[in-house]
């Protein structure tokens, strides 16, 4: 017995150093201002996650289209949809709570006890909402996990889901600083073309008047007049002649004989029209060329806002090089990317369907980049 004393005491020293480590290790408080992740779409982000010594915070922004009768609706725990968070293994972990919710910086709710619904704001541009997700602080072992808004949601692509977010250890080179977080969200909301952080310039000080004791004091000489100039006569500036418009190529000359939208005219019913513009990063749902993207999809917006009873087929693509499966599903997700938008913009989802054909269909056999491609269909009956 006395022999095995030493290692049993050793044992027992070694047990309380590994859980005194790992208590420690778990009540690290640190913030990753550089999240890395996926997403469905580009009208949302994750500004930073923050590792409180029992919560695990992710900061979240999104924005949509100002006075479109658009709402953004924040869900509870226990509420229809909540946000969770599925680690890879299966485990999850539920919403604890919503905190801090705002519209372009303006406080709405410090904590959410019941479902939320807040209206975009009035008038032209953008608003952004952001707000505080609350999690229970997560365990070492989970390194990457899905945020999804709402179980059964996690291949809607109508719900704001981050997939893969890597949860970082508290000595992870890549955390990054403060400054980092700033600038991200600086370069997200330049897109749109807002700024949440600007601060409103001080109202300049008005000196109080002092009217003097002595009444003497009060009597002011006039200072003279100044010398009015003539007025100089201003020629008119002739008008500028407006550029001619683009000649429309008819449809039998364009490539498979589709037209294609260029501008807002070539928005019209009954016929399939290739989104010209329209562009994807390769492999992916990421738009391509922000401001071309966004013109095409704003003339399609324009006349689905100006025609309610109109409803919309969208209808994906891609090239006939690649796995037939995956080439359908990466069409599919285009064309929900295109439903998606226009949905946040204001369009009824109901009035949008979508179709998605891969490799099936493609405008030249032989291959070519034109063969990538989003199809629109109107129906105006």
């Amino acid at each position: 017995m006395t022999m095995h004393f030493p290692l049993r005491f050793f044992s027992v020293f070694l047990f309380l150093v590994c859980w005194a480590s790992t208590s420690l290790l778990a009540q690290k408080e640190y913030t990753d201002h550089k999240p890395v992740y996926r997403k469905w779409q580009d009208n949302y982000i994750l500004d930073k996650i923050e590792y409180t010594k029992d919560e695990t915070v992710f900061y979240f922004r999104f924005v949509c289209r100002s006075g479109q009768g658009i709402s953004a609706i924040f869900y509870p725990p226990g509420g229809e949809a909540p946000w969770y968070l599925r680690a890879k293994d299966g485990r999850a972990y539920n919403l604890k709570a919503i905190k801090n919710i705002r519209r372009n910086s303006q406080m709405l709710a410090q904590h959410l006890r019941s479902k939320g619904e807040y209206m975009s704001l009035d008038g032209f541009g953008y608003t952004v909402f952001s707000c505080e997700v609350h999690f229970e602080r997560l365990p070492n072992d989970v390194k990457t996990a899905d945020f999804i808004e709402g179980r059964g949601h996690e291949f809607d692509q109508n719900h704001f889901n981050c997939f893969d977010v890597k949860l970082k250890t508290w000595d992870d080179e890549s955390l990054g600083k403060i400054a980092d977080s700033e600038e991200n969200v600086r370069n997200f909301e330049r897109k749109f073309g807002v700024n949440t952080n600007k601060k409103p310039k001080p109202k300049p000080k008005v000196e109080p008047k002092v009217s003097p004791k002595d009444p003497i004091a009060q009597v002011v000489d006039p200072k003279p007049k100044p010398k009015v100039k003539p007025k100089e006569t201003i020629k008119p500036k002739p008008e500028p002649t407006a550029p001619p418009k683009p000649k429309k190529i008819p449809a039998s000359e364009e490539p498979g004989g589709i037209a294609r939208v260029r501008s807002a005219e070539d928005v019209i019913c009954g016929q399939p029209l290739v989104l010209d513009g329209l562009q994807f990063q390769d492999g992916t749902t990421d738009f391509k060329g922000m401001v071309k993207c966004k013109q095409v999809l704003h003339y399609v917006f324009d006349f689905m806002e100006k025609h309610p009873n109109a409803k919309l087929t969208v209808i994906g693509h891609t090239d006939i090089f690649g796995d037939k499966e995956r080439m359908k599903e990466l069409s599919k997700r285009r064309a929900h990317k295109v439903q998606r938008w226009l949905s946040m913009m204001g369009i009824s989802p109901w009035r949008i369907e979508t179709e998605y054909y891969g490799l099936e269909k493609p405008l030249l056999p032989e291959g070519s980049s034109l063969n990538r491609r989003v199809e629109i269909k109107l129906s105006c009956n």
